[in-house]
């Protein structure tokens, strides 16, 4: 009744405060409240009663051996007992997933009490006031008499429910009896404290594990309001039911009273970075002897048995210190008295955020804050009257988040000041970050303002200029050194220029310049099909012992450990021994000295050249559809359609598609180079099919000039029959003569009768291969593909050598003679031409792909 009058109360004085913006009143208001009832107002104050004397079993096995030794009696009369979490049959045995806490703690579920905890008695001693039979009674003393406006119960009933009366003695020897308090079986009763602590047989030390039994339950004893001042001595159990469940009762807990009354918290005062001074009233009559705080960065309230942070405050206000800079912190308070409670409960909770410090580093890539017209905390932004500055999510740099600035020529220019650094005149530190504009050049300036509220204090320290419209650019990343000579009182900034530019930035640090800096503007050129040149901008200073690069086939950045591919004291390296056709990366960095070297740079990532062939074996499994061709061909598109496509393939899941319209130029497709394109040794083999059972044409020859569709020669028009791959006749053969050009390059076209034509499995290769290579084939077979490190063949029989060929026709590796199983191991990943040479000449080959 006397909480619902008070938030009455509390509520017609909100309404006050709402109607009349009176800060005060509202204060007053709770002090009012406080008046009237200092324990009601506040949360439950829950505390535990240790028991001294009363138990007479120990029904709980612990520690190592039989759970008949570490236990005087069960729970149910039938053998059963509680096991605690530390119980193993032998000290070898499986530690407990379950069971009852090893320090006797049991913290209640129930949903009405939140931080009602209980303490067990002893686990290796008696533990349990058990009564078996009807009218068995025990007394249970408490350790030290508390006051409390509800008692609380835990207790369990084995081998069916049972009933108890329960007596309480004050320390003035009265008494209040509850009569026939009801407790549930210790499996399935509603109300429990804690559940599914499993139990074991104390005749055959068999556990038994359960999910949500045995249990313990809770039941409110409440206290008389004439008797809530009393502390309470004892406790005296009375089995009153008369079936067969056998009681047990564990432990009691309080929901202690107090006549200490709890402050209330009155508004934060002085805030610096690392304090907060805080002060709070109590009533008048309050007899405090001193005062608590509890201070946390969590919203989670104590309880009556958290340590306090700060103790002994003898007035009714302090500063609280040793804070974080820019942090929220949440804070409670209590009054120590000197009278039979001896504290109150925690006040409400108050809470406040430090104020922005100077920083000595920092790094900010935005990720952490919404979207909008906004800054990050201890930063500023000045927009004067208008132009943009926002957060954004907009393709940062990394994570989710980066700033965004914009103004139109009309308008005026942003300003996103950073945080105040206590070593800005140091001359030791940069500012680096990443930044890119939507169109290229761009001007950002980096600076500072004496007054973070006004750009009339702007000063320019460098102006940038951004060339780059990705974040992905080597040349991303932007350094600012600041010079000794700013101000002391100096925050730096960063303002764009009113172009009509959308400008971008992300990752930023503040940091010490390192000792040894990084090469930039790293640039890749003059790409062979072997080689390439790396060059960059040399460190300033320069590096005393030159440079190393790493130089890698994946864009997995080298660590400060890896082992460079090379070094140098020029500022250009040619990168030779490469593999046609295939991308790289390259990182450099600067060697000071034999102890201190710079970070990797930003990767440099180029494509070698496509080399002439000597043979070629290409299923198009390793492309994706669409209007395309492998790596190293040529499309000539002219208006007809030609794509790779998953329709029905020859073998594994692409092949060739071609399909011209009666109005329409057809399309060409042009084969790599072939270095003995005009050997006369070498034939052009593939399959193929058209759609219409009345056949078609495809055209096989070659051109001269790849970007010509004119100059397509005719060798032979293949008169295409087929119309499914499985069929006998699907596989063509086109010889090519030695009277073709040398600059010659071999082409597929189609032709405008609008049907569609599809082929696969096609090879360069030797005329030799042919007079038992397809009876071989069909018994042969090379798996798995792809593979990791083994190829295994089929069949050995006939088999003479292997030799795998990387896509440009080298030789990587030659196997006489060779097993079922294959080593491949020292390959790298990649495409590879598997040619297998049998004893009467013949080949086969197949392309392979090593993982």
């Amino acid at each position: 009744m006397l909480i619902s009058v008070l938030y009455c109360f509390f509520i017609k004085f909100t309404a006050i405060i709402l109607s009349n913006m009176k800060i005060k009143l509202f204060f007053g208001a709770l002090n009012a409240i406080a008046l009237l009832s200092a324990s009601s107002m506040t949360a439950q104050n829950f505390q535990t009663m240790p028991i001294q004397s009363g138990y007479n079993a120990d029904v709980i096995a612990n520690g190592v051996g039989s759970s008949s030794i570490s236990t005087t009696t069960d729970v149910d009369g039938v053998s059963f007992a509680f096991v605690a979490r530390d119980y193993q049959l032998t000290s070898s045995s499986t530690a407990l997933t379950y069971g009852i806490p090893s320090d006797g703690i049991i913290n209640s579920v129930v949903a009405g009490t939140p931080g009602l905890s209980y303490k067990l008695g002893d686990l290796s001693g008696n533990n349990s006031l058990r009564l078996a039979n009807t009218n068995d009674t025990g007394t249970l003393v408490f350790s030290t008499p508390k006051a409390a406006v509800t008692l609380y119960m835990l207790s369990t009933s084995g081998s069916g429910a049972s009933t108890a009366n329960v007596v309480v003695t004050f320390t003035d020897n009265s008494t209040q009896t509850f009569t026939n308090v009801s407790v549930s079986d210790w499996y399935g009763g509603t109300n429990f404290a804690i559940q599914g602590i499993g139990r074991i047989n104390r005749n055959t030390d068999v556990l038994e594990a359960n999910a949500t039994n045995p249990r313990l339950y809770q039941n409110a004893l409440a206290i008389d309001g004439a008797n809530q001042t009393k502390p309470i001595q004892s406790v005296t159990v009375t089995k009153t039911s008369t079936a067969q469940g056998y009681t047990n009762v564990f432990a009691f807990s309080a929901d202690a009273f107090s006549d200490c009354a709890a402050p209330v918290l009155q508004p934060v005062g002085t805030l610096t970075a690392n304090s907060a001074q805080v002060s709070w009233t109590v009533p008048a009559t309050t007899q405090a002897s001193g005062y608590e705080i509890y201070y946390s960065t969590s919203n989670t309230a104590p309880t009556s048995s958290t340590a306090p942070t700060l103790t002994s405050i003898p007035g009714t206000s302090t500063t609280i210190g040793s804070l974080s800079a820019n942090t929220v912190y949440y804070y409670w308070v209590r009054t120590k008295c000197n009278n039979s409670t001896g504290q109150s409960v925690w006040s409400f909770s108050g809470t406040f955020k430090t104020l922005c410090g100077p920083m000595t580093s920092m790094f900010e890539n935005f990720d952490s804050y919404s979207t909008g017209s906004i800054v990050p905390d201890c930063w500023a932004r000045i927009i004067n009257t208008s132009g943009t500055q926002t957060i954004t999510t907009t393709s940062p740099a990394s994570g989710t988040r980066n700033i965004y600035q914009y103004s139109t020529t009309s308008q005026n220019s942003t300003y996103v000041v950073l945080p105040q650094f206590s070593n800005v005149n140091a001359g030791t530190h940069w500012l680096r970050f990443k930044a890119r504009v939507t169109t290229s050049p761009g001007t950002l300036d980096v600076g500072y303002v004496t007054d973070a509220t006004s750009s009339a204090t702007f000063t320019s320290i460098q102006t940038l200029v951004i060339n780059n419209t990705v974040y992905t650019d080597p040349n991303a990343e932007y350094k600012v050194i600041v010079p000794a000579s700013v101000p002391a009182n100096a925050r730096l900034a960063i303002m764009n220029k009113n172009d009509g530019k959308s400008y971008y930035w992300d990752d930023v640090y503040w940091e010490a310049i390192p000792s040894c800096i990084t090469p930039t503007a790293v640039v890749a050129s003059n790409m062979t099909t072997v080689s390439a040149d790396v060059t960059w901008t040399t460190a300033s200073p320069a590096p005393a012992n030159g440079y190393e690069y790493f130089v890698s086939t994946t864009n997995t950045a080298p660590l400060a450990t890896t082992p460079p591919s090379g070094t140098t004291s020029l500022t250009t390296i040619n990168i030779a021994n490469l593999t046609p056709n295939t991308t790289y990366y390259v990182w450099v960095r600067s060697v000071c000295s034999t102890s201190d070297v710079s970070i990797w740079s930003y990767p440099v990532t180029f494509k070698t050249l496509c080399g002439p062939m000597t043979m070629l074996s290409e299923n198009f499994d390793s492309y994706g559809t669409g209007d395309l061709v492998p790596d190293c061909w040529v499309r000539l598109a002219g208006t007809g359609s030609q794509t790779i496509t998953s329709t029905t393939p020859a073998s594994g899941t692409r092949n060739i598609y071609q399909y011209t319209s009666t109005s329409s130029t057809p399309t060409t497709v042009v084969l790599p180079i072939f270095t003995n394109i005009n050997a006369g040794t070498h034939k052009l083999r593939f399959k193929a099919r058209v759609t219409s059972t009345a056949g078609g044409t495809l055209n096989v020859g070659y051109v001269t000039n790849t970007a010509d569709a004119s100059s397509f020669v005719l060798l032979e028009a293949l008169s295409i029959t087929n119309t499914t791959y499985t069929a006998a006749n699907s596989e063509y053969t086109v010889t090519v003569p030695a009277s073709i050009p040398a600059n010659a390059r071999l082409a597929i076209k189609g032709i405008n009768d609008g049907k569609s034509y599809y082929w696969d499995d096609i090879y360069w290769e030797a005329n030799t291969l042919g007079t038992s290579e397809v009876a071989t084939k069909k018994s042969l077979s090379v798996y798995p593909n792809p593979f990791r490190d083994v190829l295994y063949i089929s069949d050995l029989k006939d088999v003479k050598s292997v030799t795998v060929n990387d896509v440009s026709g080298r030789v990587v590796k030659l196997i006489d003679n060779p097993g079922k199983e294959l080593n491949l191991s020292t390959l790298n990943s990649g495409l590879y031409l598997l040619s297998i040479t049998f004893k009467d000449g013949s080949k086969s080959i197949t392309k392979v792909i090593k993982q």
